[in-house]
């Protein structure tokens, strides 16, 4: 097992430097110590990482058999990592939200993911996601092409530096696309709150789970 030490994972200005272009918000989320561990745990564990979704043939109906991108979660290396993740969110990030966006907690996390680009062309098609919101983190930035656009809103990340995060409305308003990698392999950490508040017996054999952390 790869062991990290979260307690060197938060970025000392989290919540504190704040940057809003038309509700999407940025401050710093790791350290940039962290952000390589982060990686080097994505290559320990890169049997683990699996397609996440394959696009579909309009002409043939089926699907590709290439992943636009590869997922591993975080509940596949270690449940205190989803924990402790959970517990920053909810400590340095929620606060943030709720002033901006409005007074209501969030219900709850899939489990984040950490999204690795590899071959060359992986992309996204322009899309919205099934979240409340959708946190992006940049975690390394030795790679060229595949930065995310949001057209509607005139902005991408290609300046946004390492270890920041964004968070965005996961519906409607936010459509947003990944360019093309050109060259080496990306590594995006992303997280998304439950849509609506779900209750146990409503999950199902979904995926996600529902966290509360402590504080």
């Amino acid at each position: 097992m790869y062991k990290l030490n979260y307690q060197t994972a938060i970025h000392p200005d989290c919540g504190k430097v704040v940057e809003i272009h038309k509700d999407i918000i940025m401050t710093p989320f790791y350290t940039e110590k962290f952000c390589d561990e982060l990686v080097k745990l994505s290559k320990f564990y890169n049997n683990k990482f699996t397609p996440y979704i394959g696009y579909q043939n309009d002409l043939t109906n089926k699907k590709s058999d290439d992943s636009p991108w590869d997922t591993l979660f975080f509940s596949r290396t270690s449940h205190f990592l989803f924990e402790e993740f959970c517990a920053h969110y909810q400590k340095h990030l929620c606060p943030m939200l709720e002033k901006h966006f409005f007074p209501e907690a969030i219900s709850g996390w899939f489990s984040p993911m950490i999204i690795k680009y590899s071959r060359k062309g992986q992309h996204v098609d322009l899309h919205n996601d099934t979240s409340r919101f959708t946190l992006n983190v940049k975690l390394n930035t030795n790679f060229t092409g595949c930065h995310l656009e949001f057209p509607r809103q005139n902005w991408n990340n290609k300046k946004l530096p390492k270890g920041w995060c964004m968070i965005w409305p996961g519906r409607v308003t936010h459509p947003h696309k990944a360019h093309p990698l050109k060259s080496g392999t990306k590594y995006t950490l992303s997280s998304w709150t439950h849509p609506i508040p779900w209750e146990q017996n409503q999950m199902g054999g979904s995926i996600f789970r529902n966290v509360q952390p402590t504080t």
